[in-house]
């Protein structure tokens, strides 16, 4: 699995908390040593910022994980509608401006369709009325 940059980010946030988190009561410990006095715990919460640490790295390597997830939905789609593009698109066509002389109505499994002159068809999907190239396209797709 290829992992982009902020996931990587956020997965060593959430490595460096945990080794606060492991290391909170020496580096406390350490401070005090340097410090020359003791602190109580309002002083120095090494534990809370550790534990933040660990949230908020889990939280960053979400949002890059989401953003790498997207990007590809979003590079699938670009991929299909080029495709489809190279295809020339005629199975989802858009009506035409001008009239076209009907030759024939009928059902195809319960959808009303239009026979035009020039072979194609005009049939009511489920995603609205759509121009096919020719009758056994259109029963394709509704199949």
């Amino acid at each position: 699995m290829l992992l982009d940059r902020l996931t990587w980010i956020g997965y060593m946030l959430v490595a460096l908390g945990w080794a606060f988190l492991i290391s909170a009561p020496q580096v406390s410990q350490l401070v005090e040593n340097l410090a020359g006095h003791t602190m109580n715990a309002d002083h120095l919460n090494l534990l809370i910022i550790a534990l933040c640490t660990v949230l908020t790295g889990f939280g960053i390597a979400i949002v890059g994980a989401l953003q790498s997830g997207f990007s590809a939905l979003n590079r699938f789609f670009d991929s299909v509608l080029e495709r489809n593009a190279r295809s020339g698109g005629n199975v989802l066509s858009v009506r035409p401006s001008q009239p076209k002389k009907i030759i024939e109505r009928g059902w195809v499994k319960d959808r009303a369709y239009l026979l035009f002159m020039d072979g194609s068809v005009e049939i009511e999907t489920m995603l609205g009325r759509r121009l096919f190239p020719s009758l056994q396209d259109a029963q394709e797709f509704i199949a």
